[in-house]
C-alpha cells in the first residue's frame, strides 16, 4: 500500500513540474508577445530569466510519463516551435544590427581618414615629411 502512495505523490509531482514548466513555456510566449513594448536589454535579461529557470526544471524531470503529462508534453512542444521561431527571428535581428554597426563604423572611420586604406584611383600617397 505504500509503494502505491509513493508512486502517486511522485506522479502528482511530476505532474506539478510539468504545469510549472507549461507555466514558464507560457510566461516566455507572452514575453515574446511583448517584445516591442518592453526595452531590447530589459527584454533580453526577463528572457534570459525565465529560459534559465524552464531548463532548470527541465533538467530535473527524469523517468517515465503518464498520459496527462504527455498531453501537458504536447502542448509545450506546440509553443516551444512558436517561441524557437521568434528567438530565431530575434537573433537574426541582432546580428543584422552587428553588421550594420560595423558598416557604419567603418564608413565613419573612412571618412575621418580618407587616405589610411588604398586609394580608389591607385594612386599613392606619401605619409613622410
Amino acid at each position: 500500500m505504500r509503494s502505491r502512495r509513493k508512486i502517486n505523490r511522485n506522479g502528482t509531482a511530476r505532474k506539478m513540474m510539468m504545469q510549472e514548466i507549461y507555466n514558464k513555456t507560457v510566461q516566455i510566449e507572452d514575453l515574446l508577445g511583448k517584445q516591442e513594448q518592453v526595452p531590447r536589454e530589459t527584454f533580453i535579461k526577463q528572457l534570459q530569466h525565465l529560459l534559465d529557470e524552464r531548463g532548470r526544471l527541465l533538467s530535473r524531470l527524469s523517468g517515465t510519463c503518464s498520459a496527462d503529462e504527455r498531453a501537458i508534453g504536447q502542448h509545450i512542444m506546440e509553443i516551444n516551435q512558436y517561441i524557437n521561431q521568434q528567438l530565431r527571428s530575434i537573433r537574426q535581428d541582432i546580428v543584422q544590427e552587428m553588421q550594420q554597426f560595423k558598416h557604419r563604423k567603418r564608413t565613419v572611420s573612412r571618412y575621418r581618414n580618407p587616405y589610411t586604406g588604398p586609394t580608389k584611383d591607385g594612386m599613392y600617397l606619401d605619409k613622410r615629411e
